[in-house]
Parts: C-alpha cells; sequence; structure tokens
C-alpha cells in the first residue's frame, strides 16, 4: 500500500473516523497521521467532534500516542473515542450531558481482570465488570455498566468535581481526587441498584441513581 494511504481520514454524520493500514508497521502510521493531521490543522481547529479508530487493534498506549499527535497538532475538541474494539458510540448520547466537563472519554468493551489496569486523561466507560485486582485511573469521571469490584480513581489529577457510577458498585477502593473511601462489607452483599458517587464538604457520598 502507498504510504500515504496508511492512514485516510473519513467525515461521517458521527464524526471523524481515522481508517489505519492493519499491516503497517505502528511507527510509519504515527508518521503519516501526524503529517496528515498538520496539513488539516486549520480544517480540525475549534471542531467539537468525535474520532473513530478503525482497520486494527491498538493498545492503550498506542491509542494514547495517537491521540497526542491529534491533540498537540490541532484546537479539536474530542467529545469521545471509539476504537475497533469499541462498539458502543451509540450510547454516547445518553452520557453526554454527564461527562461534562471532562470531553475526552474511552470507551473500553469488556471485562478487566485481576491485574489489568486502564489509565486515561479524561474520562472512562467500562462496558462490563471490574473485577477485584483490577484498577482504572482517570482524571475525569468513571462509568462503569457492569460490576465495580475493583479499584477506581475518578478525578486523579485532583478534579473533585469528577464522579464513578456503576450499575453494582462494590469497590475494594473508591478515590475522588485525594479522597479515598472503602465500602463496608456490608454493602457488598446482595442486590442492590445502580449508584453514584461523587464529592461534597470533603466527603464521598454514594447515592442510587434515580
Amino acid at each position: 500500500m502507498n504510504q500515504e494511504n496508511q492512514v485516510i481520514f473519513k467525515g461521517t454524520k458521527d464524526g471523524i473516523t481515522v481508517v489505519f493500514d492493519p499491516e503497517a508497521p505502528f511507527a510509519s502510521l504515527c508518521e503519516q497521521l501526524e503529517k496528515k493531521v498538520e496539513d488539516a490543522s486549520k480544517f480540525f481547529d475549534g471542531v467539537k467532534t468525535s474520532i473513530a479508530f478503525k482497520g486494527r487493534v491498538f493498545s492503550d498506549e498506542e491509542e494514547q500516542k495517537l491521540l497526542d499527535i491529534v491533540c498537540s497538532h490541532t484546537t479539536m475538541q474530542i467529545t469521545f473515542v471509539k476504537t475497533e474494539n469499541d462498539e458502543v458510540g451509540r450510547i454516547s448520547a445518553l452520557l453526554s450531558k454527564q461527562m461534562q466537563p471532562f470531553n475526552l472519554t474511552k470507551f473500553h468493551k469488556g471485562s478487566l481482570r485481576n491485574g489489568q489496569r486502564i489509565d486515561f486523561d479524561g474520562s472512562v466507560v467500562i462496558i462490563g465488570d471490574v473485577n477485584p485486582g483490577a484498577e482504572i485511573k482517570a482524571t475525569g469521571n468513571i462509568i462503569i455498566l457492569g460490576q465495580l469490584k475493583g479499584m477506581a480513581h475518578a478525578g486523579c489529577s485532583g478534579m473533585s468535581e469528577a464522579f464513578v457510577s456503576a450499575v453494582y458498585m462494590a469497590p475494594v477502593q473508591l478515590r475522588i481526587a485525594d479522597i479515598i473511601t472503602r465500602f463496608p462489607e456490608e454493602n457488598k452483599k446482595g442486590p442492590k441498584p445502580p449508584e453514584y458517587a461523587f464529592v461534597k464538604d470533603g466527603q464521598i457520598f454514594v447515592m442510587e441513581l434515580a
């Protein structure tokens, strides 16, 4: 494939899609992405949009590298990120109001097992469970469409306005900004409704989601 065709931008009704050559070296993809973003920087400046990465599966570190390239050369406001592993862009509209003011959002489809970790500069939505021994750190909000039984740290850069929400919340440890709480054992047993954790008056409160 022609090197210039290793990275292709497409505009869709949902945002911008970047299609990557599945066979090209990652370093080459980064080089081509940087070149194309620089060439089209005026077109992207100030645009508020979603961005989707298609064509191949990237690791979390690779995704962050690609996002860094895009953000370093434009003033594009990315509302959320959808990758080849993520088939959940359709729910973004339901969460967009909740995710403010943290516009950059990572969607992860699948449960996190013991030893797995996500560390993201923005908000994180997990479509699955966060099992004991797994950890999520986000500078923004954390939403888990499943069970939270591992560790979650929202607002890890100090943003106390961040929140954590889960369909079933029973974390080993929950942190928002620099405030830490542990759930009582009796609160980790039996059925219960989805819950929402937030900071008020220097303490973490947990409420049922209406």
